[in-house]
């Protein structure tokens, strides 16, 4: 029998679970809820946080409670057998807005520790692309586009590594980041999980329907 897979994506926004069909959206996160979602045949569950309309620490609190919430009807499912495994997406904005890494380092707090966090800001019906670590708005720099001078949000630059050193105040150096390219997804997925076999942040590049599923 394949491996059941669940994949819970704690949304910022809206607009993330617009994209998919046939998976659950969860509004709340009382036990019986969660349980239902993650009985749910879909691989998918959503949970919308609306998180990017919140201030940091109200960001922070509501990404922490929906997390205490989730850990026992996660090993819930895992011992009735409802899952085989499970993943995490703290799902932000293609056009790199939101509390990154505060939303992240929460969950990690709560459902930690990972092996690492991959940073794939890529959507490309939304021409969002990453290429050699930089991120692109329909080929522009996404540092130079209005989105980069979000009132809350605003970033200087569109190389993930600078830019998780940014979103990070210098805690997370871009040095630190590793960044997995193209070639490398295309090559073998064996290389990528060597590359992330120690707690760390990588950015992944992304331009293609076959290197996105990759990741």
């Amino acid at each position: 029998m394949a491996e059941r897979l669940k994949v819970v994506v704690i949304d910022d926004d809206p607009t993330g679970s617009q994209t998919v069909h046939s998976a659950p959206l969860l509004l709340r996160w009382d036990a019986p809820s969660l349980a239902a979602g993650l009985r749910h045949p879909s691989p998918l569950l959503f949970l919308l946080a609306n998180t990017r309309a919140l201030a940091p620490a109200d960001a922070a609190a509501r990404v922490a409670t929906i997390c205490r919430a989730l850990r026992p009807e996660l090993e819930r499912a895992l011992a009735e057998g409802w899952i085989d495994r499970w993943l995490i997406v703290c799902r932000g904005d293609s056009t790199l807005r939101g509390h990154f890494p505060l939303e992240v380092d929460q969950i990690a707090a709560e459902l930690g520790p990972f092996d690492a966090t991959l940073l794939v800001p890529a959507f490309l019906p939304g021409g969002r692309t990453t290429v050699d670590g930089v991120h692109l708005l329909h080929g522009q720099p996404v540092h130079t586009t209005p989105f980069a001078a979000d009132g809350l949000f605003a970033y200087p630059s569109s190389h993930l590594p600078a830019w998780v050193e940014h979103k990070s105040g210098g805690r997370i150096p871009a040095a630190a980041v590793q960044s997995i390219s193209l070639a490398e997804l295309d090559a073998a997925v064996g290389a990528v999980t060597a590359r992330t076999a120690a707690p760390r942040t990588v950015s992944c590049s992304g331009r293609s329907a076959s290197t996105t599923t990759t990741t």
